[in-house]
């Protein structure tokens, strides 16, 4: 195979995942609690250098070129959102470390102590049919410290919800928000726009410092003009690796033309 094709493809595979993540972030810059998606790669040795030089005609010249790219799992942003005050009682916003924990399937099946997490940053809530307090966006339901849903009534204007999570209506103390965070980060595996999966992962209690503010809701931390910007030297990268391409192929074929003349 044609090796500066096969590293102009590797480029231009490469650019087009870069450009899935790009345009996945923009779509989530408005979104609440996004958290923005970091793409991680890492350069891939020749493949004579990866089986520790076991060919014996290879071309150091080439080897020298390296073997294109590699993948990695997608790494989060988990840095702190700019908070946006609203009106709404049901708005809360996360101010430090911490993640809201949603009910799944897992955790009605297991109960609340089953491994599999789903984990949120996300606080445009509402209240359901059912009068559990809900995800405005998909209607999951938020976990109380106790590992069951919190229940209000009809009168969301008495709602009061205070820097410990503790939810009030009136004088009323109706429960507390589960406030959590994960001991081991890299087990977070995105779920949705909204939700952030952790299985077989531990969480412990968020740090004293963590405080829930109502009346706010947690920007998305995709930075919207940054990623405009990448959209377009990424679309650049991949229309500069597809010309290679072709540039390479038409090499190729002119190659093969000139020597079946003599052959």
């Amino acid at each position: 195979m044609n090796y500066g094709f096969y590293l102009s493809t590797a480029g231009a595979i490469t650019g087009m995942r870069r450009l899935d993540t790009v345009a996945n972030n923009l779509a989530n810059s408005t979104t609440v609690g996004f958290k923005a998606d970091i793409m991680s790669l890492t350069a891939r040795l020749p493949e004579n250098l990866e089986r520790g030089g076991v060919y014996a005609d290879t071309n150091a010249a080439l080897d020298a070129l390296g073997g294109g790219t590699l993948f990695a799992p997608n790494q989060i942003d988990l840095s702190q959102g700019a908070l946006r005050q609203t009106s709404n009682p049901l708005d809360v916003a996360i101010e430090g470390d911490g993640f809201f924990v949603l009910e799944s399937p897992a955790t009605r099946a297991a109960g609340a102590g089953s491994a599999d997490k789903l984990l949120t940053r996300a606080g445009n809530l509402t209240r359901d049919t059912q009068g559990r307090l809900v995800l405005a966006t998909s209607g999951t339901p938020l976990l109380g410290a106790d590992g069951r849903p919190i229940l209000l009534s009809d009168d969301l204007a008495k709602v009061r919800i205070d820097a410990r999570g503790s939810v009030f209506q009136g004088d009323e103390s109706i429960g507390q928000l589960q406030l959590v965070v994960p001991t081991d980060v890299a087990q977070l595996r995105k779920e949705g726009r909204d939700a952030l999966r952790l299985v077989g992962g531990r969480v412990q209690n968020a740090p004293a410092d963590t405080l829930v503010r109502q009346f706010n809701l947690e920007e998305s931390t995709v930075d919207a003009v940054a990623m405009l910007a990448e959209l377009v030297k990424v679309s650049r990268g991949i229309e500069f690796s597809t010309r290679l391409m072709q540039t390479q192929d038409q090499m190729t074929g002119r190659l093969i033309d000139t020597l079946g003349r003599f052959s």
